[in-house]
């Protein structure tokens, strides 16, 4: 009787899918850091009452989180050709969409998923900061850059680190996605790996092993960040 696992094709496996990690990591990177400029900037429209474009922001972050992942992934596939060709038509100025590289499409759909959740969390990291604060800072003299940099920002970030470490793993994990618009990464190269002899749970096993490694190491740089900040908790500033 033959092994239920081979560890052969596991090996195998890991070898032939290791490069894909950077793939993996530089979406994942581009997409939170992209969604966290689109986040921070939604946010603010949102509570400072901007006309118009705070209700886009809005509308922005409240079809985004409903959407899933992968129909959000699909519409920016299909659509950028769309909206170039919208352009060409009124502009007259060609943009060759066709040479646009799936990876940069995934990006925008990543980032347009992250940023609509990173939006909500750093307006809730913002309101646990009690509004007197900034007050009492301006009346001693603070600008109000200087109030937020100083006083608001270390709080809300001891707030938000928990909630953006979670959004930073659920957008990894998410990249496992993009390999239906032919973008290869680490579940797309083990999913090509296994197209010869079917040996598909091996190949995952190895792809899981993976996610969670590169998990635990987010995981533990990211506490350490939240151990760094927490000298900001309310009682506890310096």
């Amino acid at each position: 009787m033959g092994h239920i696992i081979d560890s052969t094709y596991i090996y195998g496996t890991f070898f032939a899918v290791i490069p894909y990690v950077k793939v993996t990591l530089m979406i994942t990177f581009l997409s939170v850091g992209l969604g966290t400029i689109l986040g921070l900037l939604s946010c603010v429209l949102q509570q400072n009452k901007v006309p118009v474009l705070s209700q886009l922001s809005y509308l922005y972050v409240l079809l985004c989180r409903s959407i899933p992942n992968m129909v959000l992934l699909y519409l920016v596939y299909y659509g950028l050709p769309i909206l170039f060709l919208a352009v060409e038509d009124q502009t007259g100025v060609h943009v060759p969409f066709e040479k646009v590289p799936a990876t940069f499409v995934a990006v925008v759909g990543l980032t347009l998923h992250t940023g609509a959740y990173l939006s909500e969390i750093f307006r809730a990291a913002l309101q646990s900061v009690p509004k007197g604060q900034m007050e009492a800072a301006q009346a001693i003299g603070m600008t109000w850059f200087q109030a937020f940099r100083r006083i608001v920002l270390p709080q809300a970030t001891v707030f938000a680190l928990p909630l953006f470490t979670n959004q930073f793993l659920n957008t990894m994990k998410s990249t496992s996605i993009v390999f239906v618009i032919t973008v290869i990464e680490l579940f797309g190269a083990a999913k090509l790996y296994t197209e010869e002899n079917s040996q598909y749970f091996e190949a995952y096993i190895v792809v899981a092993g993976l996610f969670w490694a590169m998990g635990i190491v987010f995981e533990f740089i990211f506490h350490r960040l939240e151990i760094y900040a927490s000298k900001y908790k309310r009682g506890n500033a310096l």
